[in-house]
């Protein structure tokens, strides 16, 4: 784990691509909303893990992501039911529920549905979002903290110094 944070510190402060950073969150949110206890998740998850994306970013915002999700599932309950529920739809979900093992993913299931619909939802928003965050992280908040009187604490502290010297937070790699 903390190898996973140290490789996240020193991708937000160097030369590491903002969008691979903002995709890997924007991936974790949406396999967060997904419930694991069917087959759309593995294969959800089995084309994300071999994206182009920051692996340390992914794994701790899943973690952080998969402790959060859960206080929206009565939004999500309600949006997979208005989407099954749609009238012009249903003889699409039931042709599709007729393919062999299609109807492993569950995704007639209200949950399911929901999640996947919220997921993908929550996708763009997320990537500008982070990503418009990285470049005020880098050009402002940055030389402000390295700058810090608790920077020059906390850099004194052995753990905190290999985390530091690892995202070279203060070298100005950028």
């Amino acid at each position: 784990m903390f190898s996973y944070v140290k490789k996240l510190v020193s991708s937000l402060n160097s030369n590491a691509h903002p969008g691979d950073v903002a995709h890997a969150v924007s991936c974790a949110i949406l396999l967060a909303f997904v419930p694991k206890g069917n087959l759309l998740w593995p294969l959800l998850f089995s084309v994300t893990i071999f994206m182009r994306m920051n692996k340390p970013a992914f794994l701790l915002s899943f973690a952080l992501f998969s402790v959060t999700v859960p206080f929206a599932d009565v939004f999500v309950e309600r949006l997979g039911y208005a989407i099954l529920g749609t009238g012009f739809l249903r003889p699409f979900f039931s042709s599709i529920f007729d393919v062999p093992f299609v109807g492993l993913t569950r995704f007639n299931n209200t949950m399911v549905m929901g999640s996947l619909a919220a997921g993908a939802a929550a996708y763009a928003p997320t990537y500008f979002a982070v990503r418009s965050l990285i470049g005020v992280w880098r050009t402002k908040v940055q030389p402000i903290v390295v700058k810090s009187k608790l920077y020059k604490a906390l850099s004194g502290i052995p753990i905190v110094k290999l985390v530091f010297k690892a995202g070279d937070i203060a070298g100005g790699n950028r």
